[in-house]
């Protein structure tokens, strides 16, 4: 079983209070509110849709400060945001490994073993989405700019190319990579590291370069 973790977390340095955060193979609980009777949001595991995650940075002429954020969303659209923040070094280290074990923590509680479920609908022929693209037996559906509107693109199996970079990942045309391409960010799009896997395990399977 993976372990579970616990954190207290001190949002910034206006933010005196340490609020605890409990990653537990059954739920997810975190105090991220302000209210006196109502300080907690928690889901339990099964309730858990989709997460996203990045950092905001703070400039002026230089980079001053820096937020953390990972958000974790239910199938009821309530959105448990986890947010703390470090300025002009302090502690900056410390934040940012607190930021990577807890992305790693969200991943093997709650979304990895995903990754074989949606595995086991795709070899079963089943479509499916995970954000806005559609996973099915021929390839992905993604949207495409053109002009002013966008359009739904079919890039089968063979063509479908997928790279990975540290904000974002790109699926793209291998035959027509300059109109069929469309990027998804880990901290704008939910689910997008999800994404990634899942498609990442169809394409080794079936011996597609994936870039």
């Amino acid at each position: 079983m993976v372990p579970e973790l616990q954190v207290k977390i001190k949002r910034s340095f206006l933010d005196n209070y340490k609020r605890p955060l409990h990653l537990h193979p059954e739920f997810i609980k975190f105090e991220d509110k302000d209210l006196a009777n109502d300080t907690f949001t928690a889901f339990k595991s099964n309730e858990i849709k989709e997460f996203r995650y990045g950092i905001t940075w703070y400039r002026y002429h230089i980079v001053f400060g820096r937020e953390y954020q990972v958000y974790v969303r239910n199938y009821n659209d309530e959105v448990l945001k986890i947010k703390f923040s470090t300025y002009f070094g302090l502690k900056k280290q410390e934040y940012h490994e607190l930021y990577g074990t807890i992305i790693n923590s969200l991943w093997d509680l709650y979304f990895k073993n995903q990754v074989s479920e949606f595995i086991k609908e795709f070899e079963a022929g089943i479509s499916f989405n995970i954000g806005e693209v559609n996973i099915n037996p021929e390839g992905v559906i993604i949207l495409v700019t053109k002009l002013l509107k966008q359009e739904k693109k079919l890039i089968l199996w063979q063509d479908v190319r997928l790279h990975k970079y540290s904000t974002y990942i790109s699926i793209y045309s291998n035959e027509n990579p300059m109109e069929f391409n469309r990027g998804y960010s880990y901290k704008e799009d939910w689910n997008t590291f999800l994404l990634y896997n899942v498609v990442k395990n169809i394409l080794d399977s079936k011996n597609v370069d994936s870039v």
